[in-house]
């Protein structure tokens, strides 16, 4: 039994436009969020209570800034940030080697996480299980750093 032309053509279109509202569901809060952030400051508030966290992954404070937008708002506004404040306080190769590690490992926590989250994951496992891998790799890239066995 063949299905008409037409009914293919409006399911196809009622699918698109489904997809289309489900997107912006999803896109349009996660921009309100991060015009938030970005207007209100938070990184710049958060990132002086963070010395300990430097430490721990073993970047600099400088460093902070960068690693916090890349963590929060993704890779994308983390490289601007990145650039930016490489541009006025160039950081050194180990941070950048560091910030590098961390970000590929756990960027944009707020969108990836918020996206699992409609399709049905823990938000909570999501973020805290992408946050405790990239902790681990950029502590055990900094150890191999400090030791020059990479």
């Amino acid at each position: 039994m063949n299905a008409p032309w037409d009914a293919i053509a409006l399911e196809m279109g009622q699918g698109a436009l489904a997809m289309a509202f489900n997107l912006l569901k999803v896109i349009i809060p996660l921009m309100v969020g991060i015009e938030l952030i970005l207007t209100y400051g938070v990184v710049e508030k958060i990132a002086p209570k963070l010395g300990w966290f430097c430490r721990l992954i073993g970047v600099s404070r400088d460093a902070i800034v960068p690693l916090l937008v890349g963590l929060l708002l993704g890779v994308t506004y983390g490289a601007g940030a990145l650039a930016e404040i490489n541009r006025r306080t160039p950081l050194s190769k180990n941070d950048l080697t560091l910030l590098g590690v961390f970000l590929f490992s756990c960027h944009g926590i707020i969108e990836t996480t918020y996206l699992f989250w409609m399709a049905g994951a823990s938000a909570l496992f999501v973020s805290v299980l992408r946050l405790a891998i990239a902790v681990a790799a950029t502590a055990v890239a900094a150890r191999f750093m400090a030791n020059r066995r990479f």
